[in-house]
């Protein structure tokens, strides 16, 4: 049945490209609308789970600040606590599922085949979802991209797609999930481009960005378009854009200062997994205890920034809120919380740039607009400097305010403040995993091995499988080499791809470097893919010539970007 309904969907496929006459590209073009919008129906899937979470604890469907204002103090401190313990206990539930680590989006775009465990993804998405609703300090955004990453990689691999395109695929969906949180379908694409590629490639922007739009056209329909934080300045003045610079040398080093905290967080904080439950519950009721005095603390930040910038907290309450929102937010996250930082970075360089404009208000040629206008221009520095993002972070508070006389202060800002925080040892908001676990991806390629970049369930042929399977597999995947394994897992032979003679199969070791493994693919120039050997003598994984091209290419030009 499952051999007839793979059958089934290539048939449907090829009638659908012969019909249309489309190529390979429009092919992928058309792959990335399905992916934008599966990855945009799983983020609004679990927005709405995550405020079902908060209507079956309190019976309010609203925002989290909203409803937390409308809860006893009692309340306040219980929720967290309520919505920590089961969180911690579905990851738990996922770890002993599944011992290995889960790569990210980011890793299965640049290392992996595009392969992202569905019930991995699915149980730490159950756990972000009861952390959120639950009203957490942390952001929504991780979990978002995470999820409809991991839904685009389930449809590529239902739709029998190649792995370099699933592995596009994988970005496309992580695209759309960050569309569905801040409705800004070119900074997200621009966002995968910068922080995964590492470079503005029109291979991979093109389809990234007809994703985000897919995306957004759901978005639209479903009713959730429009800027988060529409606004109308005026703000050309000289004076204006020097205090920006100003501001920029500022919040950079203060950004940087950021990603230190965090990571010390996370080393300080992440210990034994079976003590997992008890740090989750305590960093809980370090945010029930805050919800206590000050209901704006909970959620990802969000709704305290539209609370701001309509003028709802006095500076000593903003500095006060803005304070303990980012140290709550760096011990929920330093614990293990499925979630983001995006989000609460976006609000720590708000709440610094308002206050900065709340000193600079009284100067005569600011006026009342300024701490509104150097908060905006604050989230962009901050967020640049914190991600080295900046070409994001100017399209994304564009998108976020639709406020055409803000590019120009925002340029100026974003670039001063990078060019700050260049002068500052390496690190970003994405150099390690959030769960605290080191990946190749963030190691570099020097220390990559080919165990990290090999497909590691590679379709195989048992020496007694009859010659229909064969025929089978190469109907599925042609043009690719089939391994064949015995009883015991060892490697018997490989089948060459059709109209390719047999010839003897060099092997490829897990422990072998990148530069060894492209000796060997020189030396092998009718082989597009060889198998790989584990130290018990079995067969590992296979590894692709294109796969290896272009993951080290990817690697290089992100390890590039980061240098410059």
């Amino acid at each position: 049945m499952k051999h007839r309904a793979s059958y089934r969907v290539l048939r449907w496929q090829l009638a659908l490209l012969r019909a249309l006459h489309l190529g390979e590209q429009q092919a992928v073009l058309l792959q990335a609308v399905l992916m934008g919008l599966a990855g945009a129906l799983a983020a609004l899937a679990f927005e709405v789970a995550a405020d079902g979470v908060q209507w079956l604890c309190t019976g309010l469907w609203c925002g989290r600040v909203a409803c937390f204002e409308q809860l006893a103090a009692w309340q306040r401190v219980l929720l967290p606590i309520v919505g920590a313990l089961p969180a911690a206990l579905v990851l738990l539930w996922a770890h002993r599922t599944d011992a290995r680590r889960v790569p990210d989006y980011m890793e299965a775009f640049s290392l992996r085949d595009g392969r992202l465990p569905r019930r991995q993804g699915l149980l730490r998405s159950v756990s972000a979802v009861l952390s959120l609703g639950s009203g957490s300090c942390i952001g929504k955004e991780g979990a978002l991209m995470q999820i409809a990453a991991v839904a685009a990689s389930a449809v590529g691999r239902w739709l029998h797609v190649s792995p370099p395109s699933l592995r596009l695929m994988v970005g496309c969906g992580a695209a759309a999930g960050m569309t569905a949180a801040f409705h800004t379908p070119l900074a997200s694409c621009l966002f995968v481009c910068e922080v995964v590629v590492g470079s503005f490639s029109i291979g991979y922007l093109a389809p990234l960005l007809v994703a985000s739009c897919a995306a957004y056209a759901l978005l639209w329909a479903w009713g959730g378009q429009g800027a988060l934080f529409a606004c109308h300045l005026s703000f050309h003045s000289a004076r204006s854009v020097a205090a920006c610079v100003l501001l920029a040398l500022l919040l950079a080093p203060l950004g940087r200062v950021w990603v230190a905290l965090l990571g010390y967080m996370r080393r300080c904080l992440s210990g034994r997994l079976c003590f997992l439950l008890p740090r989750m519950a305590a960093a809980g009721l370090l945010v029930g205890l805050a919800a206590w005095w000050q209901p704006s603390i909970v959620g990802n930040g969000q709704e305290a920034v539209t609370a701001l910038l309509a003028g709802s907290f006095p500076p000593v309450q903003a500095a006060l809120l803005l304070l303990l929102k980012v140290l709550l937010t760096a011990v929920v996250f330093g614990v293990g919380t499925m979630g983001g930082v995006l989000t609460p970075t976006l609000m720590a360089g708000c709440f610094a740039g308002w206050l900065f404009g709340c000193v600079l208000a009284p100067v005569p040629g600011f006026g009342p607009e300024a701490p509104t206008a150097f908060a905006l221009v604050g989230m962009a520095v901050f967020f640049g400097a914190a991600a080295r993002t900046p070409v994001t972070a100017i399209l994304l508070l564009i998108e976020l305010t639709m406020e055409a006389s803000l590019i120009f202060p925002l340029m100026v800002a974003v670039g001063v403040g990078y060019a700050v925080v260049r002068l500052l040892p390496q690190g970003s908001l994405y150099d390690s995993a959030p769960d605290g676990d080191s990946s190749p991806f963030e190691q570099g390629l020097a220390v990559l091995r080919v165990g990290d970049v090999m497909r590691r369930e590679p379709l195989r042929l048992a020496q007694d499988a009859p010659l229909s399977c064969l025929w089978r597999a190469q109907l599925r995947h042609p043009g690719s080499s089939l391994p064949v394994v015995n009883a015991a897992g060892e490697l018997v032979g490989l089948v060459p791809p059709q109209g390719q003679s047999p010839e003897r199969v060099p092997l490829l070791r897990v422990g072998d470097d990148l530069p060894t493994a492209l000796r060997v693919f020189e030396r092998s120039p009718r082989w597009d893919a060889l198998p790989v050997m584990g130290a018990d003598g079995r067969l590992a994984g296979m590894l692709s010539r294109v796969e290896l091209l272009q993951t080290t290419a990817l690697m290089f030009r992100r390890e590039l970007a980061q240098r410059r």
